[in-house]
């Protein structure tokens, strides 16, 4: 069993700006992680999947993208939670859930995985999370074009309580 580490993943709504996009509407995400790599010298190491921006053109969302509302958001909190228990899915098969925030247009969360797997975990919760909404509200969700494709994750090294509480403080990350 491989050690467990904390991960800050984030992931968006079908048509919204994702975290590597300039022009999404990051800044929070970029302020809190210019704190994090204050605390960079001594203590917190945090490496991101993708690099931030240095800026966003923080352009408005676009309007075709699709919303969560607050239904949903709380159909999804409860897939995520029931598949990310230990042995509550095969493949996603147990991180630990330090955070989860949902809003209307993106899922953030800081999990205590596995390094090897995190990639193929956090690709199986997206499928499956679109695949239970779509079950759930078929009207409103299809699967397919629940999600934008791919997720942006920060894996975190050392002092892992003070990035949670730094990275919590920062919310909600607005887009």
């Amino acid at each position: 069993m491989s050690k467990k580490q904390l991960f800050h993943i984030i992931w968006t709504t079908f048509n919204e700006y994702p975290v590597w996009d300039r022009n999404g509407n990051w800044q929070k995400l970029l302020d809190t992680y210019a704190e994090l790599q204050k605390q960079n010298i001594n203590y917190i190491n945090c490496n991101p999947s993708r690099e931030l921006p240095t800026e966003y053109v923080n352009r408005d969302s676009r309007n075709d993208r699709l919303l969560l509302d607050e239904k949903s958001m709380n159909q999804l909190r409860l897939d995520i939670e029931k598949l990310c228990r230990q042995n509550g899915d095969r493949i996603i098969d147990g991180p630990d859930i330090a955070m989860l925030n949902i809003s209307e247009s993106k899922v953030e969360m800081l999990v205590f995985s596995d390094v090897t797997s995190i990639n193929q975990k956090i690709a199986r919760l997206k499928s499956r999370t679109a695949t239970l909404l779509s079950f759930e509200y078929p009207d409103k969700f299809v699967g397919k074009g629940t999600w934008g494709k791919g997720f942006w994750y920060s894996t975190i090294f050392n002092k892992e309580d003070l990035a949670i509480s730094i990275i919590k403080n920062s919310f909600p990350l607005e887009i």
